[in-house]
């Protein structure tokens, strides 16, 4: 026996004596001052929260409108950039000497050009190229309506076809065209398209006639690079971005840095959307960015920062704000702790003696309980985990002869013998596996002979929930179960005097309630059904037959069929059964088997004309054995059939009969005990 088992004697569980002061703490101040700083941390967290997202809307909105401007400042400065190209590109394409050599070449069509134009040719190409070399261009070229190069500067590069199909397109067109950038061997170069009108076009005139076009391709890593590295007007921390646009995905472009064109989209940038946006990047990073497009081109200017650099002055404001809060829990924590050391001291004398008090009542109860526990019927009984007594009440020590004192270190084998001592240990095994209370029934043999005892058995656990033992609270319900065999005995005998009476009273009944509880028990043993509803099924055949006791005898013994009027009075008998089994008090599961019995699932049979579910499986196991029953016995209207005939009832009507009982009917007599009871049954037919 373990120290801590040892000490539970139920008489040692409470002092005599009320509790020492001293050892008094008054929990309830801090569950209130608990309460508070929850309070008050809760409403502190959220209105630091509200403090730091109020001044983080601000810190976007001011970012967002910096970002905004310096987006379009760079989108400015770059589209000041083109128009300088253009500006230059037009010292050509607005010479008087220029559109007068294209109107002419318009003029041919595309033919062969004439001997004048043959001969302007290397004078035009000269200056053209001298235009290209000054400008610092990469190649200009006049295109004619097909396509054809009249004109391109020394070693420009040859024109590739998609230039050729944008140059003929730009002759439908009156404003400057700009084509997408590209990579070259030596950066990133674009093109823009001019038209060039004829030499006696009309300037103010809305309608200028187009006769060339100057396609221009322009060198842009350096100037690009510049732009971007262009210090901005502050000291914030800001990255400019240069994307092209190409059917609303951005593309990165890397002046200096081949190949120049990023080759994958930038996933990150909401499709078509340049205004102020966060984004995540896959490293993880947050940034905020700004767009602005370069006006009549393809090109965005992205401006971004940083999340983390963007708000770390949030950050000290943020560690301000909660350090406020904390200051102010604190001085709340101070203020309560006073209070409650100021409650503590008025109110320390009245909870200990209203502790006193309590203890008094707790010790009356235990007094009260141990009477009742020392002079109750009930075998109570307390054993550790091996199995040790450590506390027994006198019923227990009187039904087990053995002296109060002697029990705590006993076994049950020390008790009660041997076999008792092997169920009791299964139970309690039981108790132990499942932490649930354990009902049974025992037999112990003690000296005044065999008692049975209803046992209930629990887990005992400490207040931490250790396990300790096992409570055992038994009940002699020896006179009980005698009483109760007895009574069985007799209501046995009184069934088979009824029974006999009937059979009696009704020679075509003769031995009908017998086969019919053969017939029904072997059914349902093969079904499979529980001991407590065979004993209903084995009851209801005895009692099947009752009701016709009361219905005239010229009717049960007709030797004809009966009339449709004699049929309703031979059908009451289940309603004259059910009458006489009530007033008896029969049990309610006997009752309804019985008065169901010629119930079939269709709805077809009688007195209520139950269906489906609404008949309970006890009726139709026997209304089937009481059908089978009455057609193998002889009638006064009819002779006798064969088992196989009386089967062939139930499977041509499946509407009408439980297939699971039917095959459960038909597997029996397919048994070796089948055989033998149909066997039985077609002798005793020929005798």
């Amino acid at each position: 026996m373990t120290d801590t088992t040892a000490k539970l004697d139920l008489n040692t569980f409470l002092s005599d004596g009320a509790p020492n002061d001293s050892g008094l703490i008054v929990k309830a101040p801090w569950k209130i001052a608990a309460l508070f700083l929850a309070v008050f941390a809760i409403l502190g967290y959220f209105l630091c929260d509200y403090a730091i997202q109020s001044r983080k809307l601000e810190m976007v909105g001011e970012l967002q409108k910096r970002l905004d401007v310096s987006a379009s400042g760079k989108a400015q400065v770059m589209g000041t950039w083109l128009a300088g190209e253009i500006e230059n590109a037009n010292r050509i394409a607005d010479n008087d000497l220029f559109q007068l050599f294209t109107t002419e070449i318009n003029l041919v069509g595309g033919g062969k050009l004439p001997a004048s134009l043959s001969e302007q040719l290397p004078y035009m190409q000269n200056a053209f190229s001298n235009f290209v070399n000054q400008t610092g261009l990469i190649g200009a070229y006049l295109i004619g309506k097909d396509g054809r190069a009249y004109l391109a500067s020394g070693d420009a590069p040859t024109l590739t076809d998609a230039q050729r199909s944008a140059a003929q397109a730009q002759y439908e067109k009156t404003e400057i065209t700009f084509s997408p950038l590209r990579a070259s061997e030596t950066g990133l170069v674009f093109d823009f398209i001019l038209p060039i009108h004829a030499a006696q076009s009309d300037p103010g005139s809305s309608e200028l006639d187009t006769v060339g076009v100057l396609l221009v391709t322009v060198p842009a890593s350096e100037p690009l690079a510049e732009l971007l590295n262009a210090p901005l007007y502050n000291s914030q921390p800001d990255m400019t971005r240069l994307y092209q646009n190409v059917d609303g995905k951005f593309y990165e472009l890397f002046p200096l840095k081949p190949p120049y064109i990023a080759a994958k989209e930038e996933a990150q940038l909401m499709p078509g959307a340049i205004g102020f946006q966060e984004i995540s990047r896959e490293n993880g990073e947050s940034l905020y960015s700004s767009g602005a497009l370069v006006p009549n081109t393809s090109f965005v200017v992205f401006q971004q920062i940083s999340s983390s650099e963007a708000l770390a002055p949030l950050r000290t404001y943020a560690l301000f704000v909660i350090g406020l809060a904390v200051s102010f829990l604190i001085i709340v924590f101070t203020i309560l702790v006073v209070i409650w050391l100021i409650l503590k001291g008025q109110n320390a004398r009245a909870l200990a003696h209203q502790y006193k008090e309590f203890a008094a009542q707790i010790n009356a109860q235990r007094r009260l309980l141990g009477s009742i526990n020392n002079t109750i019927d009930e075998l109570i009984g307390l054993t550790d985990p091996e199995g040790r007594y450590i506390y027994a009440n006198p019923s227990l020590a009187r039904i087990a002869d053995y002296p109060l004192r002697a029990i705590p270190g006993k076994t049950d084998r020390d008790l009660f013998g041997d076999k008792a001592a092997r169920e009791l240990a299964e139970h309690d095994r039981k108790a132990i596996a499942t932490e649930q209370t354990v009902n049974a029934f025992v037999e112990i043999e003690t000296v005044d002979g065999i008692r049975i005892l209803r046992v209930a058995k629990s887990r005992f656990v400490n207040e931490d929930g250790a396990f300790l033992g096992i409570v055992t609270v038994s009940s002699d319900i020896t006179d009980y179960v005698k009483f109760q065999r007895r009574k069985e005995e007799m209501d046995r005998k009184a069934m088979t005097v009824l029974s006999q009476m009937l059979e009696a009273n009704d020679p075509y009944l003769s031995d009908h309630s017998v086969r019919m509880a053969q017939l029904s028990n072997h059914i349902s043993v093969e079904m499979g059904l529980p001991p407590e509803v065979i004993k209903i099924i084995n009851t209801g055949a005895h009692l099947s037959q009752i009701g016709k006791i009361s219905i005239p005898r010229e009717i049960r013994e007709k030797e004809v069929r009966l009339t449709e009027k004699e049929q309703k009075v031979m059908q009451k008998h289940v309603l004259i059964a059910e009458k006489i089994l009530a007033n008896a008090d029969v049990e309610q599961e006997v009752l309804d088997a019985v008065t169901q019995i010629n119930e079939h699932l269709d709805g077809s049979g009688y007195p209520r004309g139950l269906t489906g579910d609404e008949i309970d499986m006890p009726a139709r196991i026997l209304g089937m054995a009481d059908i089978l029953i009455a057609r193998i016995s002889p009638r006064s209207y009819r002779d006798s059939i064969g088992v196989d005939e009386a089967l062939r009832v139930f499977k041509n009507n499946p509407e009408k009969y439980d297939p699971e009982v039917v095959d459960a009917m038909l597997r029996f007599f397919e048994t070796e005990i089948g055989a033998n009871f149909k066997a039985n049954i077609e002798k005793s037919k020929k005798t």
